[in-house]
């Protein structure tokens, strides 16, 4: 082969895998940026990054979740909701996805597959729209959000699909919304939830869950089952708090970000072929990062916020659902390249068969879509109170003990009434900003959600 030759394939070779490269950066490498502005606490960024990456996809699924999070973040709940209403739709069109993206994926790589998020994930898109309407006033929109959800998850009819605090928040919701017997079934289906799931997320049947079902039970004298969930939970001495003349305060924290899915590479035997093959796949190769503790402290007295869901957990359960298949497609598609690759050499001789291998390399790449804006855990406080303003302080620990951060508060409590704070924490927001009554309702500019305060 002469010299020149060698010069024209080297720089063809070399302009391929450039192209190719550039086009086929993961979905974990193209929105670092977003991440990495969330966890400086700078969710107003992040939302540039991520309209940046839903103009060029419109319609998915990923890219309007990540938009819709963020944009209720930065308090623009009209706007969150149309991005999630857009994920929502998309998702119910891809249920009965085509066989021809399937053989697509075995070709180039799985992020051909159109993303439509775990059932988790699709689960979590009614709590944040049904929050959003809330927010806004939009009783009926949010209830309609809460029974979706209740729907999709019956429907799927399999325990370990549940997401547990789905469950309980629907509950919670319910309750707020004055329609006990609902919230009180909600509590039900979350404590069978919670005990179904926890191969997946790791977590008991919540204390605070506990509680709130017994108080309800007890509320609607439903009193053979109030004694036999006692006895069940191993409460036999609880007795449901007096109420009387007091108003309710519901803290709601989202604690970090959720787990980002990477990319692992290997190399396999394939049978087919008789040798080894590269194969790419997604994969968690990190720990669940170790959160800072959450404390709330009221009056001069501290309450306990307790881990209602553990999205790490949820997270890392699905892709390990989905990996012998994710895995048995890999090495079809390796398989499927190699031969590729041959055929080329038998057309274009050796040129065409190195210029073959630099793009199916280059398009080698796992699929690490995943709604990686969700915080890596819920943590929830529920606190009843006198009527009157209240002094709360939101105190982020660190493991050494340190308080990292305090966010503090003034919360008007109503007799009667239930306020819901609903706060999104990542590093610290600097400057105490006070909650101002607005009429009826609670209002914080300062945080994710302030829910309107309304009669039990």
């Amino acid at each position: 082969m002469s010299i020149r030759l060698l010069g024209r394939l080297g720089t063809l070779l070399a302009s391929l895998t450039i192209l190719t490269l550039q086009g086929c950066a993961t979905s974990a490498e193209k929105t670092a940026g977003m991440r990495q502005m969330m966890e400086l606490n700078r969710n107003d960024l992040a939302l540039i990054e991520a309209e940046k990456h839903l103009a060029d996809e419109v319609e998915g699924v990923m890219e309007n979740m990540n938009v819709g999070l963020l944009r209720r973040l930065n308090k623009d709940y009209k706007g969150s909701n149309e991005a999630f209403e857009l994920a929502k739709q998309k998702i119910s069109e891809l249920y009965s996805t085509s066989v021809t993206e399937q053989a697509g994926a075995v070709i180039t790589n799985d992020e051909s597959i159109s993303f439509q998020g775990d059932k988790f994930e699709q689960v979590l898109i009614h709590l944040y729209m049904a929050s959003n309407y809330l927010s806004m006033g939009d009783i009926d929109s949010s209830r309609v959000e809460l029974l979706q959800s209740q729907v999709k998850m019956d429907e799927w009819g399999e325990p370990k699909d549940e997401t547990p605090f789905m469950r309980y928040f629907s509950g919670i919701m319910f309750e707020l919304l004055g329609e006990d017997d609902t919230a009180t079934v909600s509590y039900r289906k979350a404590v069978d939830a919670y005990k179904n799931t926890k191969e997946k997320h790791g977590l008991n049947v919540p204390l605070t869950l506990k509680h709130d079902l017994l108080r309800m039970l007890a509320k609607m004298k439903l009193m053979g089952e109030y004694k036999d969930y006692k006895q069940q939970f191993g409460l036999t001495n609880y007795k449901a708090p007096n109420t009387n003349n007091m108003g309710e305060l519901i803290v709601v924290f989202g604690n970090g970000l959720a787990p980002q899915r990477d990319e692992k590479i290997f190399q396999t035997y394939s049978t087919a072929l008789a040798l080894n093959v590269k194969v790419a796949v997604p994969d968690y190769p990190n720990p669940p990062v170790v959160l800072n503790k959450v404390r709330l402290h009221i009056d001069g007295k501290y309450y306990p916020l307790e881990v209602v869901s553990n999205i790490d957990g949820l997270a890392r359960a699905a892709l390990a659902e989905d990996m012998p298949v994710i895995t048995t497609r890999a090495v079809a598609r390796a398989v499927v390249k190699k031969k590729t690759e041959e055929e080329a050499g038998n057309q274009g001789g050796l040129l065409g068969q190195l210029a073959m291998m630099a793009i199916n390399q280059g398009t080698e790449i796992a699929d690490t879509r995943c709604w990686n804006t969700l915080p890596q855990e819920f943590e929830l406080a529920r606190v009843f109170l006198p009527e009157g303003e209240h002094k709360v302080e939101i105190e982020v620990v660190a493991p050494n003990g340190v308080v990292v951060d305090t966010i503090k508060r003034t919360v008007k409590i109503k007799a009667g009434a239930k306020s819901v704070v609903s706060k999104r924490w990542t590093s610290p927001e600097g400057p105490a900003v006070h909650m101002q009554p607005v009429g009826g309702q609670t209002v914080d500019q300062a945080e994710e959600q302030a829910a309107p305060a309304t009669k039990s």
